[in-house]
């Protein structure tokens, strides 16, 4: 790929880190305005990211065009491509309404929601934030599962498998060179095996997916790594 995933992985804690200043606004009304203004330019740009990123990946033109036809025919997410047009190229805002709210344990809890204006007629009723956290988490499973789908690439814990370098008619010593060591690098005089070197590798050469903590928070689920045994499993 000619740039990192760690491109995507930014924008999604980036919008992450707008949904959680929405629930952190309380009573200071501009300030959850500026914030949902934020997270929905920060998520649009998820999907941006994700094309500039994996376009070139084999595969990945044809199995995002399928799921980017579902994500039309959600209400939620065309909401915030409009109310993002709104925001960016208009000046205005939807976040127009809120209340305060006592829960049974006593505690006082504000709620914003949308109002409806003449660039943007139709809104969500649900409040503001449960309307964001939705959204968040339907482009944080469309990530998920492109990692999962495409884990070779866009994983180097896959990427520097046997699996793998088999499949592109490399071995472990291409893996090593490719990581700027000497062919032998990971051998030790012969000691270690194939896949220990392999191992030794992904230990100390990889990062893996960034984005776990939220996969598991918001989704239940995680991407494993192919020495991670015993894990639940990751698939929807």
């Amino acid at each position: 790929m000619a740039r990192p995933i760690s491109i995507v992985e930014y924008k999604v804690q980036q919008a992450h880190f707008f949904l959680e200043k929405v629930q952190q606004a309380e009573l200071n009304f501009f300030a959850a305005q500026c914030f949902v203004d934020a997270f929905a330019s920060a998520a649009r740009s998820i999907t941006f990211s994700m094309q500039a990123v994996i376009s070139d990946v084999p595969g990945f033109a044809e199995w995002y065009k399928e799921r980017q036809s579902a994500l039309k025919d959600d209400p939620i997410y065309r909401f915030f491509n409009q109310y993002r047009r709104v925001s960016t190229h208009i000046g205005d805002t939807v976040v127009r309404g809120g209340t305060l709210e006592r829960e049974d344990s006593d505690r006082r809890v504000t709620k914003y929601f949308f109002l409806p204006i003449p660039d943007l007629p139709e809104v969500p009723q649900q409040d503001v934030l449960s309307i964001c956290t939705q959204h968040f988490t339907t482009l944080l499973d469309l990530v998920f599962n492109a990692i999962l789908s495409f884990k070779y690439q866009l994983d180097d814990r896959w990427y520097f498998t046997t699996e793998n370098f088999s499949r592109l008619g490399k071995t472990v010593e291409d893996a090593e060179e490719e990581l700027g060591f000497p062919r032998g690098w990971t051998a030790i005089g012969g000691s270690f095996s194939e896949t220990e070197r392999w191992k030794a590798l992904r230990h100390t050469q990889t990062v893996g997916c960034q984005l776990n903590d939220l996969f598991a928070r918001y989704l239940g689920k995680t991407v494993q790594g192919p020495d991670d045994q015993g894990e639940p499993a990751t698939h929807s």
